[in-house]
């Protein structure tokens, strides 16, 4: 369920890690937003990117269960969070880009590609 972490915990976390355990991507529902990261782990680990996926209090059915995934590309140089079959962020880490749906916040580096997610984008990296 959205904005309600296990008892005990603080946040919801979920992540994956490519293949060659460079790229890594981590979802974190902290009870008040929720925020997709996208985190290379050479040379050092380092957060490449915050995507912002939500505020719980904008969601009025927060309290329904939900099924969240985080899928890659086939290279595993880019990954997408989805909720209930929906993509709500995507990180391309061969760009150095990262989209999501209300294009917050701002990259944390320049990205030549707008970061507003959209299906047509979604398609372009995920479609059969």
């Amino acid at each position: 369920m959205i904005g309600q972490p296990e008892p005990g915990d603080e946040s919801r976390l979920m992540n994956s890690q490519a293949t060659g355990g460079v790229y890594e991507v981590m979802f974190e529902d902290d009870g008040t937003t929720g925020y997709f990261y996208a985190i290379r782990n050479k040379p050092e680990t380092e957060i490449a990117d915050a995507l912002h996926v939500y505020n719980v209090d904008d969601i009025a059915d927060r309290h329904k269960p939900v099924t969240a995934q985080i899928i890659w590309n086939e290279a595993e140089d880019a990954a997408a969070f989805i909720i209930n079959g929906y993509c709500h962020a995507l990180y391309d880490f061969r760009q150095q880009a990262g989209f999501c749906r209300n294009a917050f916040p701002p990259p944390r580096h320049e990205q030549a590609a707008p970061r507003e997610l959209t299906d047509e984008l979604v398609d372009q990296y995920f479609a059969a």
